[in-house]
């Protein structure tokens, strides 16, 4: 069985684009080693886990040196920071696959922990490396729109919903959810306002710093909101605790990445037959706009987002969306067997 690396520094352990559903289309086909930060992956059945251990840089450095070895017989890499070191192996003709999730050069201005004078330069640098990427490897995108930054075209693999593992719908248990990482520009405090107008209690499910948990915590306490901050979970914990929800948000800003991009945790609600309260954004609405059980506001208006709260029946709204959950499952269902198909051509060069 041939020998497939899959990688990466930055990204959780259990991230599911990776770990379910790339990996999980991969095992039995190839001899799977998964290398990610420690504590590692929740579900190791059919890898082997290699932990990168110390900081981000220290991870970086060892994964980077990890997958510039011959012993794979291909390597699935899922960060930027890990993008020279793949664009090596790449000129060493060693068959590398790059899974680019999100559209990098957007996103670098948007990183705080950039210092601003060298985000711009960066965006430039990485829209650079991707150029050189598709020249010595093979890309894969997870959105279409992300095709404009290469001069060939890339195979889509959408970002898909792992049907298999979706929990049925459940009775409404009357609360707000909100599932991703929590950040300010994905809409976090306007989250808090949502549930203040719909009177209902928010469960925000994902990662979210020190700081931001205490501003939300203080914003709720503020506006009598019941809020509970559950921290990451597993994929299949959160989706069974997502399911049963009165209604899901999607409330991102509208910058880089996300104008132009899909938050797969829209699909996520409709399939498990919540109602989804989105940010009017292009990437979302060209999608998902024609879905019963969404409902579209202004993205970075609070006010609009608290009086949606108050003002949407999200009793119809929930109801939409359990009646096309099959819908839901059936057209955005993950492609594995195109992913396989990619992974196969690759590796035979």
């Amino acid at each position: 069985m041939r020998r497939l690396l899959v990688v990466s520094s930055v990204h959780p352990p259990d991230d599911p684009r990776i770990r379910v559903k790339t990996i999980g289309s991969l095992v039995g086909e190839w001899d799977v080693t998964y290398a990610t930060a420690e504590p590692g992956p929740s579900d190791t059945a059919g890898l082997t886990w290699r932990p990168l251990r110390g900081g981000r840089l220290a991870r970086s450095l060892a994964a980077s040196a990890m997958l510039l070895s011959s012993r794979w017989g291909l390597v699935s890499v899922h960060d930027p920071e890990l993008l020279p070191a793949a664009i090596v192996r790449g000129f060493l003709r060693r068959p590398t696959v790059f899974d680019l999730h999100e559209d990098l050069p957007a996103q670098v201005p948007d990183k705080t922990w950039v210092p601003s004078p060298l985000r711009r330069p960066l965006a430039v640098v990485a829209a650079w490396m991707l150029t050189v990427a598709e020249r010595v490897m093979t890309v894969t995108v997870a959105e279409e729109s992300y095709r404009a930054m290469f001069r060939t075209t890339p195979p889509v693999i959408a970002n898909h919903l792992a049907v298999g593992r979706l929990p049925d719908p459940a009775p409404n248990r009357g609360e707000v959810v909100y599932l991703g990482d929590i950040t300010g520009i994905r809409g976090a405090t306007a989250a808090v306002r949502f549930a203040r107008g719909a009177g209902l209690p928010l469960v925000m499910i994902g990662r979210c710093s020190a700081e931001l948990r205490d501003q939300l915590e203080t914003l709720a306490a503020e506006g009598e909101v019941g809020l509970e901050l559950t921290g990451h979970l597993d994929h299949g914990m959160a989706l069974s605790r997502i399911a049963g929800a009165a209604v899901g948000l999607s409330p991102l800003h509208d910058v880089g990445n996300y104008s132009r991009s899909l938050p797969t945790k829209v699909l996520e609600y409709l399939a498990v037959g919540i109602g989804a309260v989105v940010s009017d954004l292009e990437g979302t609405r060209s999608v998902v706009g024609g879905l019963p059980g969404v409902a579209f506001v202004p993205p970075g208006d609070e006010r609009a987002w608290e009086e949606a709260g108050r003002d949407l029946d999200l009793v119809a709204l929930r109801e939409a969306a359990v009646s096309g959950v099959d819908e839901v499952r059936r057209r955005f269902a993950w492609s594995g067997a195109e992913l396989r198909d990619v992974y196969r051509r690759t590796a035979a060069g």
